[in-house]
């Protein structure tokens, strides 16, 4: 059961020298570290990934603070609960967190529930935008085609004279759309006639 350290510095705190000889001091068998790039901010594969891909059940990842392991709420509930999963402890030394001891336990509750109220707070927030798009009479969804359209794309197609992408900008619609009404049986093709 390995014990890994995992330092990055933040825009705001560019020391990594302090977090890696706090992790040494800790007892890290090893220490992986980051630096933040205001230019990159997303990585091929960052140091993070390396880490999670080389921790095992039982292993501890330690950290000198919650913010140096995830960049949102989001991504830190999400990696707490794939560590739980995963039987992967998790040390936070600034916030005193550690998921080996029943205080732990604690922990990975308070950020599951936190998972789900985020989970509940997007579905409400998309529902209440949805409902005033539809009180400003705008209606989600893509817009209907009229029945001399498909009968174009149909046409243009079965005469075999266009390729598809040029029926598809002559009509305006896209090419999935075009293959939607070309494979449509002559059953479904007379209800949307109705």
């Amino acid at each position: 059961m390995k014990i890994i350290g995992y330092a990055r510095t933040t825009i705001t705190d560019d020391d990594l020298d302090t977090q890696i000889k706090v992790l040494s001091d800790y007892g890290c068998d090893d220490i992986y570290q980051e630096s933040f790039d205001v230019t990159n901010d997303t990585h091929v594969i960052s140091e993070l990934e390396t880490v999670l891909n080389s921790l095992a059940a039982g292993d501890t990842l330690v950290i000198c603070r919650l913010n140096r392991l995830g960049r949102s709420t989001r991504q830190l509930t999400e990696l707490t609960q794939t560590f739980k999963g995963s039987g992967i402890h998790l040390v936070s030394l600034d916030e005193e967190i550690d998921t080996r001891d029943p205080m732990g336990e604690i922990y990975f509750k308070l950020m599951n529930g936190l998972a789900a109220m985020e989970c509940d707070l997007i579905k409400e927030r998309t529902l209440i935008g949805l409902d005033n798009a539809r009180k400003n009479g705008k209606i989600g969804g893509r817009p209907k085609i009229d029945a001399r359209t498909i009968k174009k794309i149909r046409h243009l197609y079965h005469e075999k004279k266009e390729t598809i992408q040029f029926i598809s900008s002559k009509c305006n619609v896209s090419v999935g759309t075009c293959y939607k009404y070309i494979n449509l049986s002559e059953t479904e093709l007379a209800k949307l006639s109705q």
